[in-house]
């Protein structure tokens, strides 16, 4: 634009557009609107898909469905279920919308359980009883497994039971095989009995009991052939996505290990044997009671136990991503998130809290997760935004997620209200409220962001500490630590050591500590316990580089339990013991100014984020002069604005919602109406927009360029 064209005399010019899009839907090469859809049994009656889909197209503008089912008794594997999704996705794609679905094994476990009954997923439950007080009858129950996969009337019912090991455990601690002085009672899938005489003083009799329950082993040797058959099975559909949500072992609603609850297989003991361990029995009966070992060993045995739990998980999840891609193509979106909750146990002792291993096309999440994992993950995926999975009971807590998501660089990937009546009216309600409104204006940012939000202080959280809930710093993962600085103005990532051993978290050629592209003015290292010695190489080079590296903790022991000389974990020059406010101040004398919480946020490649909606659920009035960089910025519009400038304070793109009157440096631009639009340079250096609702444009607009697109307002944003 010419830097002295102003809006003194402006003009409209008609039927301007070189392209217009068909509706109110985002293009598929930007970060799509996504949206949740649960097939119950009403899916299935004739055209059942067709009710949900033509509510979404009338009443949104939400362009990609991400569906799952939500009905028990049906499986992906069944050709009914298949030919159902067909024709549902032939009907999104005539009404413009994309659909992706979840093709999980979980969802054909009764296929898996048919062809192979010998795989399917057993829990080890360990117990202790007093056998000084008189004869001992014990009886052992089958945990109830159920998540939203069992919805709404199945579990991962047991199978089967079978007694695994009695042992005796004397005043001295010892624990021996009892090979006598008991007897089995029952053995059934309902539960495990045993009578036993009486010990000697002091005595316990510890019972390991085995369930088997209906869902593939995580360990199983045919479960990822099954998995990409079923993929394989749908190549011929033509799905926009498909997704992987929530993967892992059952969820446990105990604290699994730690009330003596252990994952159990044959294959799982095979591995176990593999990595060191012996006999899996008897070791978890270890885990559980610290019995029968030392305390070094049993460390090393949670830590062992707790790596293959891991390990295999990210095999399973990266697995679904390479599959989906090579089936499905390139483009086809992979989702969902890989968080479940319940910390700290849940997702320890679910996947071994592999969120960052899990490749999505996009970081994601759900709920309520801190945003420092929401950007962490945003950064380890790739995607220029980051998506979270919110539902609430109300329609008013959504208000204060979405624009607290886009502040953050993130999208809401909206859920129905829940818990609520399973019909219509859940998505209604939030359709028909201010919330559109608000989805339609930070839309407009996915037109222009490429990187997500600059976080400059990355917290790493030892891995293996955070998980082994025999040591201190169980269930640590740094979040309050990292949250504290978001508090007061610092934003911060918090990343799992393990991203140090595969090379993620590294050190660029820029001489910064780097995570995607994301360069950390100060790196805080909580909880070393346990890390291997490729960690403290690298914080003793990292301290060397242009990032400010501080040490929490100190570390005693190995992975493998041994005592570590303290010579081995030192890091000459690192800041010790840090506190969130000591980083702060750090960062402060870094930049000589303290953040304000109204300042705009700011992107990993410059751009600066206004989004507001605190006053107004669908967008606040802004009225703001704010730099960004060294450029002095004054606008005026609503609920949304951005913009990034080149090095010499030039523009080089920008998004608003309603704006009206835009200045940063010689760039001018007032329109005589509330515009929503975006403005960007394309990989030619070509100016290219798009605007929202308008009809015309005015001539100030078109004399910035000819290539402009008219997206339809979407249903329910105005």
């Amino acid at each position: 634009m010419p830097a002295g064209l102003k809006a003194g005399a402006v003009c409209y010019v008609a039927l301007l557009f070189g392209t217009a899009a068909d509706s109110g839907r985002l293009p598929p090469d930007v970060p799509p609107e996504l949206c949740v859809w649960g097939w119950m049994e009403r899916e299935f009656e004739p055209e059942g898909y067709r009710r949900f889909l033509d509510m979404i197209a009338r009443e949104s503008g939400f362009n990609l469905i991400a569906a799952t089912l939500r009905a028990s008794k049906r499986e992906v594997t069944a050709p009914e279920t298949r030919e159902q999704i067909r024709r549902a996705v032939a009907h999104a794609h005539r009404l413009g919308l994309r659909m992706a679905f979840d093709l999980d094994v979980r969802l054909a476990r009764g296929e898996f359980l048919k062809r192979f009954p010998d795989q399917q997923q057993w829990m080890l439950r360990v117990r202790r009883y007093p056998a000084d007080r008189g004869a001992v009858r014990v009886e052992l129950n089958p945990a109830r497994l159920e998540d939203h996969m069992t919805w709404p009337d199945g579990s991962y019912e047991p199978l089967g039971g079978r007694l695994m090991r009695v042992f005796l455990s004397d005043a001295a601690g010892s624990l021996v095989l009892m090979r006598a002085g008991w007897r089995l009672v029952e053995e059934s899938a309902q539960r495990v009995v045993i009578e036993a005489e009486p010990g000697p003083p002091g005595s316990e009799i510890i019972v390991a009991a085995a369930f088997r329950h209906r869902t593939p082993d995580v360990f199983a040797p045919s479960l990822d052939k099954f998995q990409t058959e079923i993929y394989e099975s749908y190549r011929d559909i033509p799905l926009d996505g498909v997704l992987k949500d929530e993967w892992g072992f059952p969820p446990v609603y105990n604290q699994g290990p730690r009330e003596g609850d252990f994952w159990y297989s044959e294959s799982l003991e095979v591995a176990w044997k593999r990595a060191g361990g012996q006999d899996l029995v008897r070791d978890a009966v270890t885990m559980f009671t610290g019995l029968g070992g030392s305390h070094e060993g049993r460390i090393a045995a949670v830590n062992r136990y707790l790596r293959l739990i891991l390990t295999r998980n990210a095999e399973i999840e990266r697995g679904f991503h390479e599959s989906a891609k090579r089936i499905f193509g390139r483009t086809a979106l992979t989702a969902t998130h890989a968080t479940w909750g319940l910390m700290p146990f849940g997702d320890a002792f679910k996947n071994g809290i592999d969120w960052w291993w899990a490749p999505r096309d996009y970081g994601q999440t759900d709920e309520h997760w801190p945003l420092c994992v929401r950007t962490s993950l945003a950064k380890r995926m790739g995607g220029a935004v980051w998506y979270n999975q919110f539902y609430d009971a109300e329609v008013a807590p959504y208000y204060r997620e979405i624009w607290r998501n886009a502040r953050a660089g993130g999208r809401i990937h909206l859920h129905p209200l829940w818990p609520s009546t399973p019909d219509d009216s859940a998505y209604l309600q939030l359709l028909r409220s201010p919330l559109m409104k608000a989805e339609r204006r930070i839309r407009l940012l996915n037109f222009i962001v490429r990187e997500p939000l600059d976080c400059p202080v990355g917290v790493v959280f030892g891995h293996a500490a955070a998980v082994n809930w025999v040591g201190p710093h169980f269930g640590d993962l740094g979040v309050d630590f990292a949250e504290t600085l978001w508090s007061n103005g610092v934003p911060a990532d918090v990343i799992p050591s393990t991203e140090i051993t595969s090379g993620a978290l590294r050190i660029g050629e820029d001489g910064w500590v780097r995570y995607g592209p994301q360069n950390y003015r100060a790196l805080v290292f909580v909880n070393s316990e346990y890390e291997p010695a490729r960690t403290f190489e690298f914080l003793r080079r990292a301290v060397r580089s242009k990032t400010m590296v501080f040490l929490r903790g100190r570390s005693e022991l190995t992975f493998e339990g041994r005592r570590r000389p303290s010579e081995e974990t030192l890091v000459p020059g690192a800041g010790l013991d840090p506190t969130p406010s000591r980083v702060g101040q750090f960062l402060n004398n870094f930049s000589s100014h303290r953040p304000s919480p109204l300042a705009p946020a700011r992107l990993t490649d410059g751009t600066c984020v206004l989004a507001r909606g605190e006053q107004d659920p669908s967008g606040d009035v802004l009225e703001e002069s704010f730099a960004c960089g060294a450029t002095k910025v004054r606008v005026q519009a609503t609920g949304v604005f951005a913009i990034r400038l080149t090095r010499k304070g030039e523009v080089d793109a920008l998004a608003a919602s309603d704006l009206r009157l835009v200045e940063a440096g010689r760039f001018h631009l007032a329109l005589p109406s509330p515009m929503d639009l975006a403005l960007w340079h394309d990989a030619g250096g070509k100016w290219r927009g798009v605007v929202q609702g308008a009809a015309r444009l005015p001539d100030n607009l078109a004399a910035i360029t000819q290539d402009w697109t008219r997206v339809q307002m979407p249903p329910n944003g105005n």
